[in-house]
């Protein structure tokens, strides 16, 4: 493992020494041009930028302007191995190749439901990372993202993601959970798991497609599968009622279930929103209830 990230970090930080536009409250921005808009970077890939716990937040002002934070850039926090925990924003849409590489002693990191990217290598080499929620919107885990996570023991996988690409999951020994929302089987490209690390870790998937799960190569090497419940919906912010998922309910979710109870989706995490009063039918029964909530 030393050597491929001694590897990556030669091959991406090469010729970007220096990169930020500015520094506020000892955070380093670049600005995208012509924009109101700011990611995170670092000040000197020479020496680490980074130390203990940091949180960014949504706006910052430089030079009279405001401007809205909305990545982390490309190596933000690679190779800062006494950074223990990051806080990001709301703001932020998108985690860039190699945010976090080799952040050895990082713990925590929030990562906010507005991300709808996380590129290769972010996680990379995180051995001290122990549990991590993937963004709602996420539809792909790039390859290498949490390769030699060692110290990974749980993960959650939104009901938008399609594909995880080689290596994302590779080599997470102390992983004992993973949840997965996905009504269909994500497809899988090779090397996407570990087999050892499979078959020491559950596999949490919606009740209506365990079966799926349960006869689909590679993911049927998972250690046990188990159908998710109620508390686990409700653990990851999912609102009965909530049925597009934009964390209010309201007379547009109603609309929705009107349509839903007339042609039912095959994606759980809507299909368990819209059943409004738990007994495993969405109906008519349903559309009144929700509307009186309303």
């Amino acid at each position: 493992m030393r050597r491929l990230l001694s590897f990556i970090f030669f091959s991406v930080f090469i010729g970007t020494i220096h990169a930020y536009d500015a520094e506020v409250d000892g955070i380093y921005y670049g600005f995208i041009a012509n924009l109101p808009k700011a990611y995170v970077t670092y000040a000197d890939r020479l020496a680490s930028s980074y130390t203990g716990e940091v949180v960014v937040p949504a706006q910052i002002t430089y030079g009279g302007r405001t401007y809205d934070v909305v990545s982390v850039g490309a190596n933000a926090f690679a190779g800062c191995d006494e950074l223990t925990s990051v806080q990001l924003p709301s703001t932020v849409r998108g985690i860039s190749l190699c945010a976090f590489l080799g952040c050895t002693s990082l713990q925590q990191v929030s990562l906010p439901k507005t991300v709808q990217v996380v590129s290769c290598f972010s996680f990379t080499g995180c051995t001290s990372l122990q549990q991590v929620i993937v963004p709602r919107h996420a539809e792909l885990l790039d390859s290498l993202t949490f390769y030699c996570c060692a110290s990974l023991t749980s993960l959650v996988l939104p009901h938008r993601i399609r594909t995880i690409c080689q290596g994302a999951l590779e080599h997470l020994p102390s992983m004992t959970d993973l949840y997965c929302f996905a009504s269909v089987p994500p497809v899988l490209e090779q090397g996407a798991f570990t087999l050892a690390d499979q078959q020491k870790c559950t596999l949490h998937v919606p009740r209506e497609t365990l079966h799926l799960y349960q006869e689909q190569p590679v993911w049927s090497d998972f250690c046990q599968i188990v159908a998710l419940g109620d508390e686990d919906y409700k653990a990851q912010d999912y609102q009965k009622g909530d049925i597009n998922d934009d964390g209010k309910v309201d007379a547009t979710d109603l609309a929705l279930l009107q349509r839903i109870i007339v042609s039912l989706p095959d994606d759980s995490a809507v299909r368990w929103a819209a059943d409004i009063n738990a007994d495993g039918v969405v109906n008519a029964v349903d559309y009144v209830a929700l509307a009186k909530k309303i």
